[in-house]
């Protein structure tokens, strides 16, 4: 390989800007062009409802972050606490999305997608542990006695 070879290899790729769905968009021969193909599927219904809710939680809280430096003590943590809830609920809608859009473009590898599925929802259970164990910490203190 050549040096000219190497450098046209790191040259950056032009692509087209737009967001990309699973499964791909219908062509002009489609029945509905430009339409996303799996639109009827329950998954991916459900891949874009939890990527939306993933965006919103994200960006609340990136936006809550830049409020604290606006305000009192007393708000600021109010406004920290909030933040620290959205940002957990955006991790696991995330996950639901990533599950949920990836099913579908897997489902003629059952295989793959069962074993996609699995350890993308594993996150769910890491999440439930911990907010179990977060949860029972604070009802400990709180309450000032072992539960």
């Amino acid at each position: 390989m050549s040096l000219d070879d190497e450098v046209k290899d790191l040259k950056p790729q032009q692509t087209a800007g737009g967001f990309i769905l699973p499964g791909g968009y219908w062509a002009q021969e489609g029945p509905i062009p430009s339409t996303p193909i799996l639109r009827k599927n329950a998954a991916f219904q459900a891949f874009v409802i939890a990527n939306a809710m993933a965006m919103v939680l994200s960006l609340s809280a990136v936006f809550i972050h830049f409020l604290t430096s606006t305000k009192t003590l007393r708000q600021m943590t109010f406004l920290v606490n909030v933040a620290r809830c959205f940002i957990p609920a955006s991790m696991l809608a995330m996950t639901v999305a990533f599950v949920t859009g990836t099913s579908p473009v897997l489902a003629p590898s059952v295989g793959l997608s069962v074993a996609t599925c699995v350890l993308g929802l594993s996150f769910i259970l890491f999440v439930l542990f911990a907010m179990f164990k977060f949860a029972y910490g604070l009802a400990q203190r709180l309450l000032g006695f072992m539960i």
